[in-house]
């Protein structure tokens, strides 16, 4: 019920077309990322969990203590891609592929209050990405890092 309701929700978020790839997107993903957000060391880590599923865990530290982690999950779900992000444990935020070109996607929800766009660009093995507000520029925070 609750997919359901994200699906539904996020289905009247504008798209773009998606042409058919030859390696999804999310393959270049897979594997452990490291870098600094905020002055903290920052990693996310992907695995290819099925066809067309992704998981993720972004992990920050504050020294050698954890302060915070977030479940992650990038799947094709009816004929999208939908980016799913867990900070808390207990409440799912869905977003949509919005754009993708090259190296470059970007999801939205314009219904959740922050952020309302992720974004990541891959490039053999360094990876930025943003969150933002309901443009690229709107209150952006980046963060840069590197295959490890």
């Amino acid at each position: 019920m609750l997919l359901a309701g994200i699906l539904l929700h996020g289905a009247m978020l504008p798209l773009t077309s998606i042409a058919q790839e030859d390696l999804p997107w999310p393959e270049h993903l897979t594997g452990h990322w490291e870098g600094e957000f905020g002055g903290m060391r920052y990693a996310e880590d992907w695995n290819k969990t099925g066809d067309s599923m992704y998981s993720g865990t972004s992990t920050t530290w504050r020294n050698d203590d954890i302060v915070g982690t977030e479940r992650l999950c990038i799947l094709r779900f009816s004929g999208q891609w939908l980016y799913l992000a867990d900070p808390k444990g207990d409440q799912i935020t869905c977003f949509v592929r919005a754009e993708a070109e090259g190296p470059v996607w970007v999801f939205a929800n314009m219904e959740h209050d922050f952020p309302k766009r992720v974004g990541y660009r891959i490039e053999g093995d360094s990876l930025s990405g943003w969150i933002a507000g309901a443009t690229d520029d709107d209150a952006r925070m980046e963060f840069h890092l590197v295959r490890r």
